[in-house]
């Protein structure tokens, strides 16, 4: 990126994707805007920018001592580590330095407090509601939806001798022979989780699906 690039992206000013900021001096701070980042789809930081869109500039003093923290709070403060690129432009007003974030491919990212945040609008948010942290856990495969226990659902609503024949047919014995109790067979077998039936569990094996 050069100058002029620069100038150009400044002056449309800050959106989900570019984020300005005169400086960092705390890890956790700057730990959260590469967690929003990294959590939405990437984006770039800038600093050494205020705001409004104004270059403040650094120095190069001020360039070494932010990639120190940047590498310090990519690698010790986010959760599961990022690998942010820092490039720097010379303006007149002196160095800025971009920060390009790529979208996470182990989302949610977290700090160190467990916190994760996302991006809203131009700034960030904490999140905190369960449905939007399930969200995440999908966007990483780390949570698929037919895989969420249904809420209020219990394990007498499981048709035993369907499930049974079909751990008869699939794994070449009964529940009887295997020595399981039924909520631990079907969480053995991904259809529960804590006794709570999944929603495959319901759909495949319920008295009522």
């Amino acid at each position: 990126m050069n100058e002029a690039n620069l100038l150009q992206i400044l002056e449309r000013g800050e959106d989900s994707g570019h984020q300005f900021k005169c400086d960092f001096t705390n890890a956790d701070s700057l730990a959260a805007e590469l967690i929003a980042f990294a959590n939405h789809t990437g984006g770039q930081l800038f600093i050494g920018v205020a705001d409004n869109g104004q270059i403040s500039g650094l120095t190069r003093a001020d360039v070494a001592r932010l990639n120190q923290l940047l590498s310090n709070a990519a690698s010790q403060n986010v959760r599961p580590p990022l690998h942010p690129a820092s490039s720097n432009v010379k303006t007149a007003q002196g160095l800025v330095m971009v920060v390009d974030v790529g979208e996470g491919i182990n989302k949610p990212y977290v700090d160190t407090h467990g916190c994760i945040w996302v991006k809203s609008g131009a700034d960030k948010r904490h999140v905190t509601a369960r449905e939007e942290m399930q969200r995440l856990f999908q966007q990483s495969g780390l949570l698929q939806a037919d895989q969420v226990p249904v809420r209020n659902a219990a394990i007498d609503d499981i048709d035993e001798r369907a499930l049974g024949r079909y751990v008869e047919h699939r794994y070449k014995q009964s529940s009887e022979q295997a020595k399981l109790a039924l909520p631990v067979l079907m969480e053995n077998i991904e259809l529960a989780h804590h006794g709570i039936p999944n929603l495959v569990g319901l759909l495949l094996f319920g008295k009522n699906p």
